[in-house]
């Protein structure tokens, strides 16, 4: 799985400012909603007004900042002679046709497409592509609400709630109310499998909380690692990589503790993004190469189980 970053995807746009900084555009134009930060990085970068699409396709008026003055003095937005259309990724490209479909006819601009991110198959589908990026991959601004979260493995522990930090586990009290725990993220898709710390005996409570907050998923582990001893600690860090490493359907992994994502990377030959300092650990190489032949043929067995399966449904049905 590869990962962008808020941080990578400014830094990519600043190392690729080449492509577009002496094209001489006069408007850049943000696909909603993952093209608006890449499209106002670039705006900035080249001091040019940016427009919203169906402030575009409208010929709206455009707004601008009463402190800083763009290197380009336009106000409608058809009054742009160049525009550029930014998406931040393309792969089959079906969004950037979608989007050209909708331009009016009478529109006199001249029009450039591009993304920060393609992949193979993406690369011919815009005019201009920052950076190239294989598939699978994920970016930091859409993570809890794309289809990545189908093969992730999340940590709920102060990731997706700050359950174990609210001392829920108070044998005097019983298990605790859901309504006193309140969401770090609320994830739009369904998670393959969520992990906590949390003993046994808090599963329903834990399952009425996700229910409550419409967070859907396949597998619950309660790893029964509440306690405070350093035993406890690696017999939870070493559950987690267990699982990721077992598991063929894996290829994405949430984790706040920064020790245990360095652990599980190593302990997987697989990436881990850690919410403590928002960035990827990645392998080292010697992981990536004892664990690599395993996780490939791992996850193609599964593959191709999948594709004997769908082939002799279809031979029935037929």
């Amino acid at each position: 799985m590869n990962f962008k970053s808020y941080a990578e995807l400014s830094s990519d746009i600043l190392n690729s400012i080449n492509k577009v900084q002496h094209k001489g555009y006069d408007l850049i134009v943000a696909i909603p909603r993952s093209g608006v930060i890449p499209a106002y990085m670039l705006s900035l970068s080249l001091n040019i007004d940016c427009a919203m699409l169906n402030e575009f396709i409208a010929n709206s008026r455009l707004v601008k900042g009463s402190i800083r003055r763009t290197r380009k003095q336009i106000h409608n937005a058809w009054d742009a002679k160049k525009v550029l259309i930014v998406n931040d990724s393309v792969d089959t490209g079906n969004s950037i046709a979608k989007v050209l479909e909708q331009i009016p006819e009478d529109c006199p601009c001249e029009i450039t497409t591009l993304a920060v991110y393609g992949n193979a198959t993406g690369l011919s589908k815009t005019d201009i592509c920052l950076q190239y990026l294989a598939s699978p991959r994920v970016f930091q601004w859409n993570m809890w609400h794309c289809g990545a979260l189908r093969r992730a493995c999340i940590v709920l522990d102060d990731v997706i709630f700050n359950w174990h930090n609210e001392s829920c586990d108070k044998e005097k009290e019983g298990l605790v109310s859901v309504d006193k725990f309140k969401p770090l993220v609320l994830p739009s898709y369904k998670i393959h499998s969520l992990i906590t710390r949390q003993p046994e005996r808090y599963r329903e409570a834990i399952e009425n909380w996700l229910s409550l907050h419409g967070i859907s998923y396949d597998n619950l582990i309660m790893a029964n690692a509440d306690g405070d001893t350093a035993r406890d600690y690696q017999d939870y860090r070493n559950l987690k990589a267990e699982y990721y490493k077992q598991n063929p359907e894996l290829n994405f992994f949430v984790e706040n503790d920064f020790d245990h994502a360095v652990y599980i990377a190593k302990a997987t030959g697989k990436s881990v993004f850690c919410t403590q300092i928002n960035d990827t650990i990645k392998p080292p190489v010697e992981a990536v190469i004892k664990y690599g032949k395993a996780n490939f043929f791992r996850t193609n067995f599964v593959r191709m189980k999948k594709l004997i399966k769908n082939h002799s449904l279809r031979s029935e049905s037929n």
